[in-house]
């Protein structure tokens, strides 16, 4: 082996190139890929509103950028991802996503928002989003029948953010009152907000196109499809057999590579591929899905004793409660979703839910 190399940095593709291929270019440049594509459909699920496979996709991107040293479109997606995941858990008060408790999801969202203002190029629709983030900060509390909480977040929109003064009069009467069904409210709806949000990624879509392995995947999704559907028509009628010449010449013919040679006109480059000249933005210190409890979560140990010995402290058994009370006894892979268990499972949830009932801690 040449001593000048080491087959830690270097692969050979044959299916591709016979070339000598970096293993850490081709890594680098397939997880982008990967990154891109999650990204895309995190803001599927988010336009589907399913929460579901939302936090699932968010959680597949969290580790996949992970220890990954992020390019500048990359960055803005991760912040695009930190805000879409903060206004889908909107309405839930149980979920943190700052060390601070009494930081509900949308004040967290406000946060973020902030920080995106260079990323969003219509500055109109930044002011109309942030607006109807701080109304419905305290909106979701009053619906909730949370008023001191309601209290607080005004509080706090009031220090932190630059609150105009009518939007400030207009809240403070409606907290006051307790009002949860003012017209100021209506006009600034959760459901418009979504609206709002929705516009804003469908426009950040195509100033940072991340399609590439959408477009792979659809052309041999396509190619299969049309497999199939030739194999069950009529085949047409055999031709004849070659001649020994023909035969001959078939043997001696070089072999084609996987990916032949040839000439694209328009090649789709993917936008992670390319390398600007651009000042490279700083990446922010942020938490991208849910963060329950003080500090973050180390990832859990599968052994048999931790799954088993562990005990049910207060928050998991309020969590589990809650979790009920939102979607109802039996949807325990839902709740697992929603709430922090560590590395439980459903049928440790099912479980714990029996002995509560058990011992008539819920009815």
């Amino acid at each position: 082996m040449n001593g000048d190399v080491t087959t830690e940095s270097l692969m050979t593709i044959p299916s591709t190139t016979d070339e000598i291929t970096s293993f850490k270019d081709v890594d680098r440049l397939v997880k982008s890929w990967m990154i891109d594509y999650l990204f895309l459909s995190i803001t599927q699920h988010f336009k589907e509103r399913n929460s579901y496979e939302f936090m699932r996709t968010v959680r597949s991107f969290e580790v996949m950028i992970d220890g990954v040293e992020l390019e500048d479109h990359q960055i803005k997606k991760k912040l695009v991802c930190g805000f879409l995941a903060r206004i889908m858990d909107g309405k839930n008060l149980d979920v943190q996503y700052t060390s601070d408790v009494k930081v509900t999801p949308l004040m967290s969202a406000v946060t973020v928002w902030k920080a995106m203002d260079y990323v969003v190029t219509d500055s109109k629709l930044h002011r109309t989003i942030m607006r109807l983030l701080f109304v419905q900060s305290v909106a979701i509390c009053l619906e909730k029948g949370k008023h001191l909480m309601a209290k607080n977040v005004l509080q706090w929109l009031q220090k932190e953010c630059d609150l105009p003064q009518k939007l400030q009069t207009n809240l403070a009467s409606i907290v006051s009152a307790k009002n949860t069904h003012d017209a100021y409210l209506s006009s600034f709806s959760f459901p418009c907000l979504m609206e709002q949000v929705q516009t804003f990624i469908d426009s950040f879509i195509q100033e940072t196109p991340s399609s590439f392995l959408l477009q792979a995947g659809a052309k041999v999704v396509q190619a299969k499809q049309e497999k199939d559907q030739s194999e069950v028509e009529p085949h047409e009628p055999e031709k004849a057999e070659p001649t020994d010449d023909s035969a001959n010449q078939s043997k001696h013919r070089p072999k084609r590579r996987l990916l032949a040679k040839c000439r694209v006109t328009d090649p789709w480059k993917p936008d992670s591929a390319k390398k600007t000249s651009v000042q490279k933005s700083k990446e922010p210190n942020l938490k991208v899905g849910r963060l329950s409890g003080k500090g973050s979560p180390k990832a859990p140990v599968y052994t048999s004793a931790s799954r088993t010995k562990k005990p049910w402290d207060y928050a998991q058994d309020q969590y589990l409660m809650a979790g009920v009370k939102k979607h109802g006894e039996g949807r325990w892979s839902q709740i697992l979703v929603d709430y922090d268990f560590g590395d439980r499972t459903a049928v440790m949830l099912k479980d714990r839910w029996r002995v509560l009932k058990k011992h008539h801690v819920v009815d």
